[in-house]
């Protein structure tokens, strides 16, 4: 197998590994939860398992006090909290599989915004299998998710793949990696995010900070959609924003006016080449005041990868506005 970007390491032990369930409000139906008496023999040292109604999910914690949760249903982390909560989760969110979860790190795959197949692909409406949590590094706590292809998605999208999540909490920030594997025999190519909702104290007195200044932004909300070359260095929400930043990526910082110290940085460290700025502005319903999704974004040159090939993302989400 040939890979594309050089893999992170992580230490894995005490496998947990439910049965392959399946859950989309489009595809398949969700099948039974994991027995208490199971989950308890193979829990490892220091990770809590919550059996949720009717979605399950995972909560890593940290000796600092940190915490995560990881949902399978779409490997959705919902929650990080550093001690504050750094996520946000929209009032309108479902929890019961009907529809992705509306909030935290949701997933795009294969396919980013509208297209050939549903909005933002099918990644996000799936249950993945948890491969493993691992504790076998104090300062590290993690979850592995795996996604493979199905009847369903190969019937919306007819290539073979393997998606491996490693969701990764150390005592300043929260790891994100995701591998995209073509375990086919053809090539193929596709576009994929996070589309990570921020907490934020008000929309009204945040702005994002980038290399933006310069580069290429696609303007969604014009009709027809525009693309100029931006010239602010910051952005601001002061109305309904839907703007991709091609070649945008490494750190990208959203700064709380109201609270500094709740700001956060976004580190990608790999794979991720676009930052998109997402917020319904004026949409009580959706919490518009609370958040604003930055989201680390490869779509405007989609991937492509040749059979055995490997793609591979990393990014950290770390509290407090870096330098």
């Amino acid at each position: 197998m040939r890979v594309l970007l050089p893999l992170l390491l992580v230490a894995h032990a005490a496998a947990f590994a439910p049965s392959p369930a399946l859950l989309s409000s489009s595809l398949a139906s969700r099948s039974g939860a994991l027995s208490a008496s199971r989950v308890a023999a193979r829990e490892p040292k220091r990770l809590s398992l919550r059996m949720g109604e009717p979605l399950k999910s995972i909560e890593l914690k940290h000796p600092s006090g940190s915490s995560a949760t990881v949902y399978p249903f779409g490997a959705t982390v919902t929650s990080y909290k550093a001690p504050h909560e750094v996520l946000f989760v929209r009032p309108d969110a479902k929890f019961d599989g009907s529809k992705p979860i509306s909030g935290g790190i949701p997933h795009c795959f294969p396919q980013f915004g509208p297209g050939k197949i549903q909005q933002h692909g099918f990644a996000r409406n799936l249950v993945w299998n948890v491969k493993d949590v691992s504790a076998d590094e104090p300062d590290m706590p993690s979850v592995t998710l795996e996604l493979t292809e199905t009847e369903e998605t190969m019937a919306m999208w007819p290539n073979k793949f393997k998606c491996t999540y490693v969701v990764g909490l150390d005592e300043e920030k929260l790891n994100c990696e995701l591998r995209v594997t073509n375990t086919d025999s053809k090539p193929w190519d596709f576009q994929a995010a996070l589309h990570t909702y921020f907490a934020v104290s008000n929309i009204d007195k945040c702005e994002v900070r980038g290399a933006f200044k310069g580069s290429e932004h696609l303007n969604r909300m014009d009709k027809p959609p525009s693309k100029t070359k931006e010239s602010r260095e910051a952005i601001r929400f002061d109305k309904e924003v839907d703007s991709c930043y091609e070649g945008v990526s490494g750190q990208v910082v959203l700064f709380d006016e109201v609270k500094p110290e709740q700001s956060v940085t976004i580190r990608n460290l790999a794979g991720w080449e676009d930052t998109v700025l997402w917020n319904p502005y004026g949409n009580e319903g959706m919490g518009y005041k609370n958040f604003a999704c930055v989201e680390s974004v490869k779509a405007a040159k989609p991937a492509v990868l040749a059979a055995g090939e490997t793609w591979i993302s990393r990014v950290s989400i770390i509290p407090g506005a870096a330098k």
